[in-house]
């Protein structure tokens, strides 16, 4: 059983920003806290706040180039009726990488910044604070398509399960190259409307040579720097034909694809639909 602790969350954070300063300072980053009050007593959980927090602050730590800062403060909400949590991070905008908070208990709000991201944590004062749930999950087991549908969902799923895999390994095998491949996907994820973001841009992104850049892509993932951006673009396009009501139009705008005609034959080649098709069958499958 998780337990909950009424005490001073001061120190609690102060520790927990010490201990991960070798890991920071190992990515050649710099990790700050900073507060202006001197004592809260408060009812927290130390075991799911402190997963959380290390969790989320790794995760942005992977992120960012070098020389980045990340700082936690710890303030009172203007009403003073909330304890505020905050981690900033400058240089990249990172709302777009829903990566960053997946699977974390406590509810961190992101909110981007000009060269930035702040992600909060409001935690109730002289209340009880409400242990956190676990996520619930949509059981969709027993949930029906149209059989065209699934088969194209299966379809589409192969190509990412390649690409996942490829990342859980290099995370426990080589966590450098992890790191490296994460922050490749950052640039890529927020520069899609930017039809003009190609190699180039991502070699000078990356302060690496277009040969550089080429040679240790190639290595990891077995793609040049322009095709694994395609790649990353069709998945997107993938995502937004599938989650939202967008046009095809739309969708190529959103993705940085130059015409319509030129998505539509990449789109098929890739994976062996139209893109009108998929959305067309995906509309009438999540409408039934």
């Amino acid at each position: 059983m998780i337990y909950s602790s009424d005490a001073d969350i001061l120190p609690f954070l102060k520790g927990l920003v010490q201990s991960l300063h070798p890991y920071a300072h190992a990515n050649a980053l710099t990790l700050s806290f900073s507060s202006d009050i001197k004592k809260q007593t408060i009812l927290y959980q130390p075991f799911l706040l402190s997963q959380s927090m290390v969790q989320l602050i790794c995760n942005v730590i992977n992120l960012l180039p070098p020389k980045s800062r990340i700082s936690l403060r710890l303030l009172f909400d203007p009403c003073k009726r909330n304890l505020l949590v905050e981690i900033e991070n400058n240089n990249i905008n990172l709302i777009l990488v829903n990566e960053v908070c997946a699977q974390i208990q406590y509810s961190f709000k992101g909110y981007p910044l000009p060269n930035g991201t702040l992600y909060r944590l409001s935690l109730p004062l002289n209340q009880r604070t409400s242990v956190p749930n676990d996520v619930a999950r949509l059981n969709t087991s027993n949930y029906t398509v149209p059989q065209f549908y699934r088969e194209i969902q299966k379809r589409l799923q192969s190509h990412f399960t390649q690409a996942e895999k490829l990342m859980a390994t290099l995370e426990q095998t080589r966590p450098h190259e992890a790191a490296f491949m994460q922050k490749i996907n950052i640039l890529i994820k927020i520069n899609l409307e930017n039809e003009n973001f190609d190699t180039d841009a991502l070699s000078k992104a990356m302060s690496l040579s277009r040969t550089q850049l080429f040679r240790r892509l190639k290595s990891l993932i077995q793609q040049a720097p322009a095709n694994y951006i395609k790649t990353l673009r069709l998945q997107k396009a993938k995502e937004l034909l599938e989650t939202t009501d967008m046009t095809v139009s739309e969708v190529v705008f959103k993705t940085g694809f130059q015409t319509l005609s030129h998505f539509t034959n990449i789109f098929q080649k890739q994976y062996g639909i139209l893109p009108s098709v998929f959305r067309r069958s995906n509309n009438s499958a999540t409408n039934e």
